[in-house]
């Protein structure tokens, strides 16, 4: 009796085990819009004339909406190109930053030009890229390194707890963050 209750404990728990990921990976995925639901719901009308009318009802509400500025489509292209040009920033948890993101798409380093530079005090340095015109500056003051000239190239790896490496001219990584 005891080998069946521990049996069954057993089967119980791997089920509960198998779900929690999908129960996760499902809660991170977000609900989607009542503008797509109700196009969904068309394709269970079995009528052919009541669904024409009902997806041609739910398309013209979601054109309306596109229109209005109420609701944007975007392409996976688009919003890896969103992500390219916030690089460096902490984005909200918001499924256009989120996404079906795996590791392996997460930018790890951007590789770019610098187009104008300012020193700061304490020998820190603000610089501006080529890529997006993004503004970044060093956060390691008075170290031994060529300052950055215009023109120079910087390639910016991502750290550790959202941590960035400047490697300015292919010298000794400093690290650094980006304020605009």
């Amino acid at each position: 009796m005891k080998w069946r209750f521990a049996a069954w404990f057993l089967v119980i728990a791997a089920i509960i085990a198998g779900a929690g990921p999908a129960a996760a990976k499902d809660k991170n995925k977000p609900a989607p819009s009542p503008l797509v639901a109700a196009i969904d719901r068309c394709r269970q009308v079995s009528d052919s004339t009541q669904r024409l009318a009902c997806y041609d009802a739910a398309a013209n509400a979601l054109v309306q909406a596109a229109n209005s500025g109420a609701v944007a489509v975007v392409d996976q292209n688009e919003i890896r190109k969103a992500r390219h040009s916030l690089f460096g920033f902490t984005l909200p948890k918001i499924p256009f930053f989120s996404g079906d993101e795996t590791a392996d798409e997460v930018q790890k380093q951007l590789d770019s030009t610098i187009t104008s530079v300012q020193a700061l005090n304490n020998g820190y340095y603000r610089f501006v890229i080529a890529d997006n015109n993004a503004v970044w500056e060093t956060t390691d003051g008075n170290i031994s390194f060529d300052p950055p000239r215009p023109g120079q190239k910087v390639t910016i790896i991502r750290g550790p707890l959202g941590s960035y490496f400047l490697r300015i001219n292919g010298q000794v990584g400093v690290r650094g963050r980006r304020v605009g």
